[in-house]
């Protein structure tokens, strides 16, 4: 009996780099990233045709498929999520969703050599003034970086406030306190004028008692953590469900759009409602 993980395929577009990576029982094979996040909706199916054509395997040939489920862009969730819900209909593949902040803590874990118990914060950019913020906890480079507290949505002041709180936080029992905060993400370069203080921010040596330590450049997760994350993720016969932490634009502008197409905003909140408690009618 194979026990191995087989031919697997991971996806990321959750944010600025699409991701393709395919291992064969862990063994990378391919590597891709494309730094054009506007354009992933016409990459994707071209660069993994031409993936499995240079490789020689199938789309359908895949045994495992690990997608990154958010939080991050709406549309390039939606891309890699529906991308691996077609190909588990069309082969043998079990699906995993993976974390993206989770992916990035582990990225500065492997990335830095991290002990165990060093604490990591991930900050990405929501929306204007709004950043996803979510401490973890690194657990050395064989074990994905594991978090402390549920993702949230705050205002870059309140995450910095919070990275500063944490410094008076008990680290759990046989981790090394006085561990430097390391701090990462897109969320610190789109808001420069928050955390220009940070030691880090100007990409100068850090001095040995500086507390709190950003790393401004690590904004997209590492292959090899997304290849850590995947060979420890929940496989399962099933679609991934997306994990957004904000609000989506359109719901929120509904009152404004409603008029445009001859609704009112109660007539078009209670259409939406019902299209997204509504039952699907079929596997396509």
């Amino acid at each position: 009996m194979n026990t191995g993980t087989g031919l697997e395929l991971i996806l990321n577009a959750a944010e600025g780099v699409l991701q393709i990576a395919v291992t064969d029982d862990e063994r990378l094979l391919c590597a891709q990233e494309w730094h054009r996040a506007d354009r992933a909706t016409e990459i994707l199916a071209p660069a993994l045709a031409e993936v499995c054509h240079t490789l020689g395997v199938t789309p359908g040939g895949f045994r495992r498929i690990a997608c990154v489920r958010g939080p991050g862009s709406f549309t390039g969730i939606r891309l890699t999520l529906t991308t691996a819900a077609a190909l588990r209909r069309t082969g043998r593949a079990k699906l995993a969703g993976l974390d993206y902040m989770q992916a990035l803590a582990t990225s500065a874990v492997l990335r830095h050599g991290l002990f165990y118990g060093t604490p990591v914060w991930v900050l990405t950019h929501a929306r204007r003034n709004l950043v996803h913020c979510q401490p973890f906890l690194s657990y050395g480079p064989q074990i994905p970086a594991q978090p402390t507290e549920p993702v949230d949505l705050c205002p870059p002041q309140e995450a910095l406030r919070r990275i500063e709180a944490s410094r008076e936080t008990p680290l759990p029992e046989g981790t090394a306190h006085g561990r430097r905060i390391h701090v990462c993400g897109s969320g610190l370069a789109r808001n420069t004028d928050v955390f220009d203080g940070v030691t880090g921010m100007r990409m100068v040596p850090p001095p040995p008692d500086a507390a709190v330590l950003a790393l401004p450049v690590l904004t997209s997760p590492d292959m090899t953590a997304l290849c850590l994350l995947a060979r420890h993720g929940d496989y399962a016969d099933k679609d991934i469900e997306p994990l957004y932490v904000r609000p989506c634009d359109a719901v929120e502008n509904l009152p404004q759009i409603a008029p445009r197409v001859g609704l009112t905003e109660e007539h078009a909140t209670a259409a939406l409602d019902a299209m997204l408690e509504r039952a699907p009618q079929s596997e396509i």
